[in-house]
């Protein structure tokens, strides 16, 4: 056995692997030298810890904002069309761009039901003219009829027209076509003093108020009544005209009834008319009486509306009226000039109705100053004869037709009514135009065209579901036919929207009492 030297044999010359360590080409080299680390330095310009977690928690942020933003996008504009009317104005009071949310009208002009053809359009035209003239003595009592309570026939008189005889359901007869009335003066022939150049009311004792939402009608009459003394706001007057803010339209009807009902408290009354002109509104305005007209609209951004104004005066010197507008203003107290030419052009959209609120103690100069329109055939008559006048002129007249179909609805001829509504529509209705107007149900109805009252009707519902006339008009045609399931669900849509509208809570409790009959329903 050989022995081979230690590493530690200071007498051995064999060189071992101990010497060699760390030099270059020994077989034992270290790869990296031993020792301390040193420390690492950071880089300059590096980002600090607190920087990237901020960076990290604004692109979370972003995320979720992203998926915000997406989920908004989907679920926002049906919550947006699920709001009220008056809640998605509020909203684009806020932020204009959700304006582009609001829904659409399927139409911007009422759809054609059936044509008569131009040979029955001129019929009417061509017929014996009718003169307007009183039918009654003016020594008789005035006659508001415009309130609508049930008849002893169990009817439902709503509105001036008189009533017809009713006739039992389900045998319906179309009234025969009516015969040109005589004409015959007045038992007293009223003189009419000269008119002053110009009127104010005394506005001082008018109480204007700024319209709440869609309540222009509560508002106008509230501001007539306080020039009598009235205390309450426009509000009140909405809880019994209209309960639901969303309702389209107060029609002059109710609010006579409205005024009539509280008679014998404040001791005003009302009453209106159709076919009114410049000047009959002067008189009243010149013996002291607030009027009330409706008629039509256009804010800027939306279609035509129907309108209710105050008028205070007016002024032949600068040719215009003095208006309270309880949307447009009341001129600082002075009232709003209305140029007579854009006023008649606006007023004639709603037959030219004015209503006066009149205290009973002086119903004698209220006779005075309403001259012929104390009878309110006179009112019907005239109607009729601007109408046919202005179709004359221009065939292609839609407002013309209209009022023609208005005022023979009022006179009891419906067939001529019918044949002045289709041309009317033929010619091309604003949408809203049955918002406001009711006349074309009456006409169909009473013809027996019960399917032409429920297109109509339903073709309005699909711009709003606020108008309980149309449902109401749906019922009285379902009644009509002796469909009392059908009649009733949409007597109750219409009280669901409006529980004070007296025709519909009439003709349901007559449906289900079993009595109901075909009356006069204007």
């Amino acid at each position: 056995m050989v022995n081979r030297p230690g590493k530690n044999d200071p007498s051995s010359n064999v060189p071992n692997d101990y010497h060699y360590i760390s030099q270059v080409g020994s077989l034992d080299m270290p790869l990296r030298k031993r020792g301390r680390r040193r420390p690492q330095v950071r880089r300059r310009g590096g980002m600090p810890n607190w920087l990237k977690a901020l960076l990290a928690l604004g692109g979370a942020l972003l995320g979720l904002a992203l998926v915000g933003a997406v989920v908004f996008a989907i679920a926002f504009p049906p919550f947006f069309r699920s709001l009220e009317p008056r809640y998605q104005q509020r909203l684009i009071d806020m932020f204009p761009p959700f304006e582009a949310l609001r829904p659409t009208v399927p139409f911007e002009v009422l759809p054609t039901l059936g044509a008569d053809g131009e040979d029955a359009a001129h019929l009417l035209l061509t017929q014996e003219e009718v003169t307007a003239t009183p039918t009654v003595a003016l020594t008789e009592t005035l006659s508001t009829e415009s309130v609508p309570t049930p008849t002893d026939a169990g009817g439902i008189p709503v509105g001036m027209a008189p009533t017809v005889p009713p006739t039992p359901l389900p045998t319906y007869a179309p009234p025969a076509q009516a015969q040109p009335q005589p004409t015959w003066t007045p038992l007293v022939q009223p003189t009419q003093a000269p008119l002053p150049k110009s009127y104010k009311l005394d506005v001082d004792r008018i109480r204007y108020e700024l319209q709440g939402w869609n309540n222009c009608g509560p508002t106008t009459i509230t501001m007539a009544l306080t020039y009598f003394g009235w205390v309450k706001d426009q509000y009140y007057a909405a809880q019994a005209l209209k309960p639901n803010p969303e309702d389209k339209n107060v029609s002059p009807w109710q609010i006579v009834r409205f005024v009539n009902d509280n008679t014998a408290q404040t001791g005003i009354k009302a009453l209106y008319r159709i076919g009114g002109t410049p000047t009959v509104l002067k008189r009243l305005l010149a013996a002291d009486f607030p009027v009330m007209v409706e008629e039509s609209i256009q804010p800027e951004g939306e279609g035509w509306m129907g309108h209710y104004v105050l008028m205070v005066g007016y002024d032949d010197y600068e040719q215009h009226f003095l208006t309270y507008d309880s949307y447009l203003g009341s001129n600082e107290g002075n009232g709003r000039p209305s140029p007579y030419s854009i006023f008649d052009e606006k007023w004639r959209h709603f037959d030219r109705m004015f209503l006066v609120v009149y205290p009973q103690e002086r119903e004698i100069e209220l006779r005075e100053a309403l001259g012929d329109y104390v009878d309110p055939t006179y009112g019907y008559q005239k109607a009729l004869e601007m109408a046919r006048e202005e179709a004359s002129r221009n065939r292609d007249d839609k407002w013309a037709w209209f009022n023609m179909g208005s005022a023979y609805v009022a006179l009891g001829e419906y067939d001529n009514a019918a044949i002045a509504y289709n041309q009317a529509l033929q010619l091309g209705l604003p949408f809203r135009m049955l918002w406001y107007q009711f006349g074309p149900y009456e006409a169909y109805y009473h013809i027996g065209d019960y399917n032409n009252v429920r297109a109509l009707a339903r073709s309005v519902l699909a711009t709003t579901p606020y108008v309980e006339e149309s449902y109401y008009w749906i019922g009285m045609a379902y009644a009509a036919e002796g469909n009392a399931p059908a009649a009733l669900e949409q007597f109750n849509l219409a009280l669901r929207y409006n529980p004070n509208f007296a025709p519909a809570r009439d003709a349901k409790a007559q449906v289900e009492a079993g009595t109901f009959t075909v009356a006069s329903v204007h």
